[in-house]
This record gives structure tokens, sequence and C-alpha cells, in this order.
């Protein structure tokens, strides 16, 4: 009898571990690195987000390595990281990222795209970070900073982060919510640029660019070529505006990713799209940031791998996405 109760007070404590393992690999958990400046967000073991927040001055290439935040994507179940940072083509892209290179006021036009003059966007604190079994979220202050020293727009980003079920997706992918508000700072503030070089943006693994491998997906009614639809800003009216949605996929180590860019349609218009074959795309659009009126803009962004979605699986998904914005 003895032999038994200690038996099952030997068990007993093993369930609760692999118990307590079973919760750790089904939970959304923040960590930080105060020496590197990056905060990650983990799904079990799973890296899914890595946000940049480290700025430091002391030197040329640092300087140049942490003149902007953005996020870094790593594929879902345990997939690589997906995304581009310093360096390669086009050192300026990274990861998901927002900017405008025509940011205008006080007389003066900054480029908070390239900030190649001591422009800067960067980190000030974080407002919220929180996690659990559904999600992961954060909000950061951002602030956008001349080169004299000076805020000329604060930035309240939230990004958040939870699992994408679908019936051909395994593992599950991760779906980013993704709300920013820019506040004026400086007086009215004019956002200008052209569809490469501003408003939010995604950008594949220098890998995708190797191979010029990225391909589209795109709402009916627009090109159906696989290949990037690639435009310019001189033709009037625009091309390419005002899809809503758009869709990259891609490979990098062996595995194919598909990223899906929802935008909320009540954004300024026309929404001038980009895609590129080396794997950037996203939509920017022209608008006037003033003190008393905010821009708050929304976007969900998923990320699956495997077999790359049909157009109508995303076309349900963005459909789904505009009725989540309803009051």
């Amino acid at each position: 009898m003895l032999s038994c109760r200690v038996a099952v007070l030997l068990v007993l404590p093993l369930m609760y571990a692999a118990s307590a393992v079973a919760d750790n690999a089904s939970i959304f958990r923040w960590t930080t690195d105060t020496e590197t400046g990056t905060t990650d967000l983990r799904y079990g073991d799973a890296q899914v987000l890595r946000y940049m927040h480290q700025f430091d001055l002391s030197s040329k290439e640092s300087t140049h390595a942490t003149y902007k935040v953005y996020h870094h994507v790593f594929g879902p179940g345990g997939g690589p990281l997906i995304t581009k940072g310093p360096g390669g083509l086009y050192t300026h892209h990274r990861g998901l990222y927002i900017g405008w290179n025509k940011t205008g006021f006080d007389g003066k036009v900054n480029d908070f795209w390239h900030c190649r003059k001591g422009e800067h966007i960067r980190h000030v604190r974080f407002l919220e970070q929180s996690a659990d079994r559904s999600r992961g979220l954060m909000t950061a202050e951002i602030h956008w900073v001349d080169a004299q020293g000076q805020q000329v727009i604060r930035e309240t980003r939230t990004v958040s982060v939870s699992l994408l079920n679908t019936a051909a997706q395994m593992p599950p992918g991760w779906q980013i919510d993704w709300r920013t508000k820019l506040e004026s700072r400086r007086g009215d503030i004019s956002l200008q640029g052209d569809r490469q070089h501003a408003g939010f943006q995604f950008r594949a693994s220098q890998e995708v660019a190797t191979a010029k491998g990225a391909r589209y997906i795109r709402p009916e009614g627009f090109p159906k070529q696989a290949e990037a639809f690639q435009v310019g800003d001189k033709d009037t009216p625009p091309k390419h505006v005002d899809l809503g949605w758009l869709a990259m996929t891609f490979h990098v180590q062996g595995k194919r990713y598909t990223v899906e860019y929802f935008a909320d349609p009540d954004l300024p218009k026309p929404a001038r799209y980009s895609e590129r074959p080396y794997g950037r795309f996203g939509a920017y659009f022209k608008t006037t940031l003033t003190v008393a009126a905010p821009l708050e803009m929304r976007y969900r962004v998923n990320v699956t791998t495997g077999t790359t979605p049909e157009r109508a699986q995303i076309q349900k998904r963005y459909d789904a996405f505009l009725e989540s914005l309803k009051p």
C-alpha cells in the first residue's frame, strides 16, 4: 500500500510538469534584450516578431543600423526570419516599416524613409505589453525627430498578433494587426512621396531579392500575372491604386511563405500600390497631418507557410478584416 502511494506521489509532479510544458507551447510571451534593444514575441518556443528599437549614435555603423524602428517577422511554426534588416539590396528596407520620404513642415522637407541627414524614427517607451493564449500585444510611443533633435511627429503604434487557423495551413499562421496613430508636433505636416518610398510596407529577406523570387496575388479586376506589376507615379490618373489587399508569395530557406496585406478602406485615397520582384510591397497615400486631426492607420498582415492561398481564400479573409473594423 505504501509503495502505491509513493508511486502516485512521484507520478503527480510529472503530470503537472507535462501540463506546464503543454501550456507553455500554446501561449504568447514577450522577452526584451536591453543590450541589443530588441523585443521578441514568441508563441511557445517559436519566434513570431522581433521589434527592433535600439537607438545608438556611437558610430556611423550603429547610427545607420538604428535610425528607425521596425518589426522583423519569422515564419510560422518555428520558421526562420523572413524579413530583411540593414544591408542587402536597399539597406533602408527593413521588415514591416512605415515612413514618408517627403515629410514637409516649417518650409522644409525631411526624409523619414532613408533617414540620411540626421532625421530618425526612434522608440521612446512601451505603453503596453500583454500576452496570453489568444494573442500578444504591444503599444509603443515612437518619435519622428528632425536633424536638430526636435520632435516632428508622435507615433503611437499598436501591434497585435494572434494565430491564423485555416483548414489548408499547418502550422497555423500569424495574423498581425497593425494600428498606428500619427500626431503632429509641428503644425501642418505634408506627407508626400512616391509608391517606392513611402507608406506602410513589407520587405522580405535578402534571399528573395537574390532570387528575384517574389510573386503576387491581387483582387478580382487587377492583373492576374504572378510577376510583379511594376508601375510608377507619372500616369494620370495613377495606375494600380485602391486594391484593398495585395499578397506576396516567396521562398526562404526552401519553404514557401505568403504574406497578405490588408488596408483599411477609410484611409486617404488614392492608395498607390507597389510591388517588386525583390520582395518589397505595400501602399502609400498623400495627406496633410494637422494638430487638430491625427492620422489613424489600420492594417492587417497575415503570414502563412505551405500551399499558396487562392484568391477567393484571401478575399474571404479580407472581408472578415473589414467586418472587424466596424464599430
